[in-house]
Parts: structure tokens; C-alpha cells; sequence
């Protein structure tokens, strides 16, 4: 038998009852690379033992102290990247949480499953003691969809509210993000209230389901919500992914600056903050933000 140490942490949030809990757990130095030799099925079983919104596995590698192999489990879905398991894990990782991974740093570099690296800090601010995280995902293009389309998905989000939902825009992440879906809704919209009956959002045949509009607050340009029903996911409480999509898309209407840093909200019961910019130059969009410790301890099996 083994035992495995773990942390809760709640990302992209200050309280211990908001943000997006993910728990973070250190397997053995190389478990994760190729060969793996820490199979998919126990990551799965241990994701439906946790029952958290994502399970973040992390393994030092064999070529390089300062990396680290990493996958993502809710459950028996697996994807490639996971952008508030990412955040949670750098949490965990800059703050020593889990000793057995060692110590850092402010900078973490992270591996996914298909070989990509991404970079992730601790940031501390001028004139602020309060630490942040950040991290930086690939810029996702959007691909506007007919206008029959467009009228097929308005009127499968009106259903779902049981009323008629002005719908502005509706376009597709381009590419791998195909399956990610951005519905504008009119700024007389309040996202945050809106009861949706989130089954009905199957019909729109996407995995991922965005809601968003821009808000009369003008220090919070957008708010969003996600719901991914078909991945047995009926709300994502903070989706960092989302944001590769929405961040781009409102920086380019509304005429923000390159790597001009904007505030906003992810408005679930839960709910999020985020500090985000496009930098354009190289295609990114960086995500940043608070995180949370919940909770820590051992597992063995």
C-alpha cells in the first residue's frame, strides 16, 4: 500500500466557500511520464473518491527538477488542460504545500499529458502584500456562426430560462476548441440571476456552453458563466479556459490596449475574479487571481 499527500484549494478566489476547488495530489518522481507508470484508472478512481470539480495529479520529471508532469481527472473525463486545476496546483506548489514536490519557487513549468509546457507564477504586487497567481493559455480564436445557427442556439437558451434571452452574437472556439460555444447575451441581462434548467443546454450539441455580457460597472468590463452538462459538468464554478475564448473577444470590441490588464467576474452561486490581458505579440492570454487553501491530508491504497 502507498500513501499519497494532497491540498484543496480553492482557485481564483480569497474565501474558503468561492472560487473553483480542485485538490492537488503528489504522486512519486516520474510516475506521469512516458512509460506511465501510475495508471489512468487509479487517477480515475481517486477523482470519484474526492468527487471535486478537478482532480490535479502531479509528478516531478525524471529530466528537469524545475518541471513537473501533470493530468486532470473530473471523474472519468480527462482534459488535456484544466485552467483552475492548473491555477490551484501553482497555489500549491509556490507555497510549499506539498513538500514531497519540493520547492519551486515563484515559477512553476507544468507538462501536459500531450507534451505541452506552460509557465505559471507567484506574483506579488507594488503596494500590495497579498499574493496572486497567474498563468498563460494559448489565445483561442473565435468562428462566428450562421445566423441559423444562431437562431437554433437562442432559441435553446430561451428555453432553458423558460423565457426569451436576448442573444447579440454566438460564435465557436476555432480549431482544438471547436467544442467551446460563446453566446453574447444583451447587457440588460443579469447572468448572475438567470435560472436556467441546464439539461436543455445538451441540445446545442457543444460541450462547453459560455454565457457572457459586459456590465455597466465600470470596473468590471465582462461577466460569464459555463455549463457543461454533456461532461457531466452542469456548472463550472470558475472556468480559466473559457477565458482564452472571452478574453480576446471583449479586448477586441471593446478596443482594449495590447496586454491591457481588465477586471472581471465569473458570476456562478460560487463565483470568481480575475485580473486578465491578451498579449497579442505572442498569442496568449494571461489569467490571474487569488487562491485559496480549503484543506490537506494523506490517502493510502
Amino acid at each position: 500500500m502507498s500513501t499519497f499527500p494532497y491540498v484543496i484549494i480553492n482557485a481564483f478566489t480569497r474565501t474558503p466557500f468561492g472560487g473553483n476547488p480542485a485538490v492537488i495530489i503528489a504522486l512519486p518522481p516520474s510516475s506521469l511520464c512516458q512509460p506511465q507508470t501510475f495508471s489512468d484508472e487509479t487517477m480515475i478512481k481517486i477523482s470519484l473518491a474526492f468527487a471535486q470539480p478537478m482532480s490535479v495529479f502531479l509528478s516531478l520529471s525524471p529530466d528537469d527538477s524545475t518541471l513537473l508532469d501533470v493530468r486532470f481527472y473530473n471523474g472519468t473525463h480527462a482534459p488535456l488542460i484544466c485552467g483552475h486545476g492548473m491555477f490551484a496546483a501553482v497555489k500549491a506548489l509556490c507555497t510549499n504545500a506539498l513538500p514531497s514536490l519540493g520547492q519551486l519557487g515563484p515559477e512553476v513549468k507544468l507538462r501536459m499529458k500531450a507534451g505541452t509546457i506552460i509557465s505559471a507564477y507567484s506574483v506579488t504586487e507594488s503596494g500590495s502584500e497579498e499574493e496572486k497567481y497567474e498563468i498563460a493559455l494559448p489565445a483561442t480564436p473565435v468562428v462566428t456562426i450562421p445566423d441559423l445557427e444562431t437562431e437554433r442556439i437562442a432559441s435553446i437558451l430561451s428555453e432553458a430560462a423558460g423565457r426569451n434571452v436576448q442573444v447579440e452574437y454566438v460564435a465557436k472556439g476555432k480549431g482544438k476548441m471547436g467544442n467551446y460555444l460563446m453566446i453574447v447575451v444583451g447587457q440588460d441581462e443579469n447572468i448572475g440571476d438567470m435560472k436556467l434548467h441546464i439539461d436543455v443546454l445538451r441540445k446545442t450539441s457543444y460541450s462547453i456552453n459560455i454565457i457572457t455580457n459586459v456590465t455597466p460597472d465600470a470596473d468590471q468590463v465582462f461577466v460569464s458563466r459555463m455549463f457543461a452538462p454533456a461532461e457531466g459538468l452542469p456548472e463550472d464554478h470558475v472556468c480559466g479556459s473559457a477565458h482564452t475564448l472571452l478574453v480576446p473577444y471583449w479586448a477586441s470590441r471593446l478596443g482594449k490596449k495590447n496586454q491591457e490588464e481588465i477586471y472581471v467576474r465569473q458570476v456562478s452561486p460560487r463565483g470568481g475574479e480575475l485580473w486578465v490581458t491578451w498579449d497579442q505579440d505572442k498569442g496568449l492570454v494571461r489569467l490571474k487571481g487569488h487562491a485559496k487553501a480549503f484543506g490537506k491530508g494523506d490517502f493510502t491504497i
